[in-house]
């Protein structure tokens, strides 16, 4: 399917998608972009890729290029390849905010826009590194390409192939649906994580609460070991969004504030019960949708 494929940033997502790339044979040579030698090494002894150079010499022969870094070290990234990108290769990404990005490249490298497709593999966990990546991970999982006018449709073409040869399900969302959409229900949840961990940890008593915590607490909280950086960025990066969520999320717990505060007990009942039959239907919505796209797949 491909040449060389160039992964800048073999951490969680670049270095799984490194490993599907290799063990389904669709790039004959995987080459990889690391920050630190350690990381380096690490994907080389393991075999995520073939080699491991500086980004411009990086570059050079790839007919696809993925950026799987922090959110803000991609503008860095993209000035350093101004000037040196192939004229057949095609760039993507993996990255959570897809109108910061795009207004990046229009600005700094409008020129790239024909060439980069902006995608969105909703995959991952709370471990980072090139450690952390494994076979498989965007089996069954979704990615979001958000088409720009600009763009290559053979470009996009291709990079929805390779997705749905590692097994992933691909949509199509607008840049503004796309960032209001994982506002609400990733950059949000990872904030109130962090803010709950927080809060317990500015306590006299933490070290008492965090003993006694229940499964439920560390099942809720999980997402707060999260990459700080990638998290920082993110939240940068869709500050707009961002702020919506987090002040439409600061209305429900004033709502329920007030229910607990004039013990209204039908309210909270209720206010609860709503909850827990919207959370059951889109379970029940999910599970049917992976039904589906396994069967459709066999």
């Amino acid at each position: 399917m491909f040449n060389q494929v160039t992964i800048i940033g073999t951490g969680l997502l670049g270095g799984s998608l490194a490993r599907d790339l290799k063990a389904l044979s669709l790039a004959q040579r995987v080459v990889g972009v690391c920050r630190s030698d350690e990381t380096a090494k690490t994907a080389l002894s393991q075999g995520i890729v073939d080699a491991v150079l500086p980004l411009h010499e990086a570059i050079v022969a790839a007919d696809l290029i993925v950026l799987a870094t922090p959110m803000q070290a991609m503008g860095s990234i993209l000035k350093q390849m101004e000037g040196r990108l192939p004229k057949q290769a095609i760039v993507t990404d993996v990255g959570s905010v897809k109108t910061d990005l795009y207004q990046a490249i229009k600005l700094q490298v409008p020129s790239m826009l024909a060439q980069f497709v902006l995608a969105h593999p909703i995959a991952g966990g709370e471990n980072s590194g090139v450690e952390a990546s494994k076979l498989g991970l965007f089996k069954n999982k979704h990615v979001i390409i958000t088409e720009t006018d600009e763009v290559s449709q053979a470009a996009v073409a291709k990079v929805t192939q390779m997705w749905e040869k590692v097994g992933a399900m691909v949509l199509a969302m607008s840049l503004q649906e796309h960032d209001a959409v994982f506002a609400k229900t990733s950059h949000l949840p990872h904030v109130i994580a962090f803010s709950l961990v927080n809060f317990l940890s500015h306590q006299s008593d933490r070290e008492r609460l965090f003993d006694l915590a229940a499964a439920g607490f560390y099942d809720f909280t999980r997402i707060a070991s999260s990459n700080a950086e990638m998290w920082r960025d993110i939240c940068i990066t869709n500050r707009a969004e961002v702020l919506k969520a987090l002040d439409g999320f600061s209305a429900q717990i004033e709502a329920i504030r007030d229910n607990v505060a004039s013990a209204d007990q039908a309210a909270i009942l209720e206010y609860f019960g709503s909850a827990k039959q919207a959370r059951d239907a889109g379970l029940l919505k999910r599970a049917e949708a992976l039904a589906l796209a396994r069967d459709t797949k066999e």
